[in-house]
């Protein structure tokens, strides 16, 4: 599994408990969506790197989590990013490494960039790979 994944399955599990963030659909995917029934938050792959400060196969995954409003009208959009935006950075702050929130377009589409950033080793090989 990929950590960009991972990552969608955590927050999606976790997100279903907070209230604020309940109604977001959370899917991880390159792709741009054309049709939004319901608030989305996006998770994509920026730049996978070498970390410096740990062992040679760790790496620092850097992911972008997009979250956009499925309203048209950019008033209603702007109060439900406003809303999420606050309550997505109060669950990434103890979890993750990221960069503030940054007011973004997505199509015809209002949205919030926050850039975030995962330390990951390879899996460890099962007895079935050895």
């Amino acid at each position: 599994m990929s950590v960009r994944l991972d990552i969608a399955d955590l927050i999606r599990e976790d997100w279903k408990t907070i209230p604020e963030l309940a109604e977001l659909r959370v899917i991880a995917t390159e792709r741009l969506l054309d049709a939004l029934a319901e608030p989305t938050a996006i998770i994509r792959l920026r730049r996978i790197e070498r970390e410096p400060s740990a062992p040679q196969k760790v790496r620092r995954v850097s992911l972008l989590l997009t979250i956009v409003s499925e309203h048209l009208d950019l008033d209603l959009a702007a109060e439900d990013l406003e809303e999420f935006a606050a309550a997505a950075i109060d669950y990434l702050g103890p979890r993750f490494k990221h960069d503030p929130a940054e007011v973004v377009g997505y199509g015809d589409r209002l949205a919030v960039d926050i850039p975030l950033y995962v330390i990951a080793a390879p899996a460890a090989p099962t007895p079935e790979e050895n």
